[in-house]
């Protein structure tokens, strides 16, 4: 079941009832502190890791891998990326806040590898994962602003090993229109 509520606790769409071999329920709170949560509400006691996916307009350091190498400007230049980021793991009604500025973007992305073999439906959405803990941004743009002809840059190459395998998985879209917090609970 996914069931939106505003912070005012008025349903605007009354319930929509999806069947879905996988549920997620999206409930924004209004709690001071801001936030994106994601919980593990299985019954089955199945554990889970999760990556979380989210829009950076205004960034000056682009990650380009799962071990540190990066490309930099400095502002007034910057590019425009969407972030990556995992893993989390999540037994048995355990959380974890994978987001913790107040939420800016009217998207987010989730993905979670399910020890059940379960899946997220209506994953559709193509991010690239590691199989070490990674800050990748994709889907980049830029350099934008100018520099008035000074312009001066950085990268570096990072330093891991054993280097992490990368894949591509289809993360779901979670509609954060404009609230400050959410939870997402996987059932």
């Amino acid at each position: 079941m996914i069931e939106m509520i505003d912070e005012n606790g008025v349903c605007p769409m009354n319930k929509l009832t999806i069947a879905l071999v996988l549920s997620a329920m999206v409930l924004p709170t209004t709690h001071a502190s801001a936030w994106f949560r994601i919980c593990n509400t299985k019954a089955n006691g199945a554990d889970m890791y999760v990556t979380y996916a989210y829009y950076e307009p205004n960034t000056t350091t682009l990650n380009l891998d799962a071990c540190g190498s990066f490309t930099r400007v400095f502002p007034p230049q910057y590019y425009t990326a969407w972030k990556n980021t995992g893993w989390w793991h999540l037994n048995q009604n355990q959380c974890a806040t994978v987001y913790g500025p107040a939420l800016a973007n009217t998207w987010g992305y989730i993905y979670a590898q399910i020890s059940d073999g379960s899946s997220l439906t209506g994953a559709n959405v193509p991010f690239t994962v590691a199989t070490a803990a990674f800050a990748m941004d994709q889907y980049s743009s830029g350099p934008f602003g100018s520099c008035n002809g000074e312009c001066i840059g950085q990268s570096g190459t990072g330093d891991c090993s054993p280097s992490p395998r990368y894949w591509k998985v289809n993360t779901l879209p979670i509609h954060q229109d404009s609230y400050q917090n959410f939870n997402v609970n996987i059932y």
